[in-house]
């Protein structure tokens, strides 16, 4: 015979579980309750060379109210280029007017999975108020694939050298980071 409070316990642990997962199975749902959304790509290029885990986000420029509001984001691979994710990877954006940001981070954490490093362009398009009145930056998303115009970033000699100076103090323990 068992004791009465294990099976007690048992019995509560299965039922906050399957309450759980029945909420999870809502949420996910057959995708009824999401945004529609189209497929967007684009490239980075720094200094005119394509630029490696760049990262992209969209922000709306219109009121969206709806439940499942989301920030399309991308991320570059090596060759600079790009697609648009909101619910599942590479899906696209809503339809809609966007002002696209980036940031190109340094990896960092202990196993390099973070972008929590320094911004190598020094922000400087890292914040809407900066971004929305340059050439490309303000996109609009249509019920079609949309395929952006290159972004041709700007690296400054200045913030170049800073970052490998700063790489090369970390790598060779010269001295603490300023």
């Amino acid at each position: 015979m068992q004791h009465p409070c294990t099976l007690r316990t048992v019995r509560r642990a299965l039922r906050a579980v399957a309450a759980l997962a029945a909420v999870g199975l809502a949420s996910c749902g057959d995708g009824r309750n999401l945004h529609k959304v189209y497929p967007v790509k684009g490239k980075v290029l720094v200094n005119g060379q394509p630029a490696n885990e760049c990262q992209i986000y969209l922000h709306r420029t219109f009121d969206d109210d709806h439940p499942f509001r989301v920030t399309p984001q991308g991320l570059t691979d090596k060759n600079g280029e790009f697609q648009i994710t909101s619910y599942h990877p590479h899906d696209g954006a809503p339809e809609g007017e966007y002002v696209v940001t980036i940031e190109w981070r340094e990896r960092s954490g202990l196993m390099k999975t973070d972008f929590d490093g320094p911004d190598q362009l020094n922000g400087a398009y890292a914040k809407v108020e900066k971004t929305k009145g340059l050439p490309g930056f303000v996109v609009r998303v249509g019920r079609q694939p949309l395929e952006l115009s290159p972004f041709a970033l700007t690296q400054s000699a200045e913030v170049k050298r800073k970052l490998e100076e700063s790489r090369r103090r970390r790598f060779d323990g010269s001295g603490p980071l300023r």
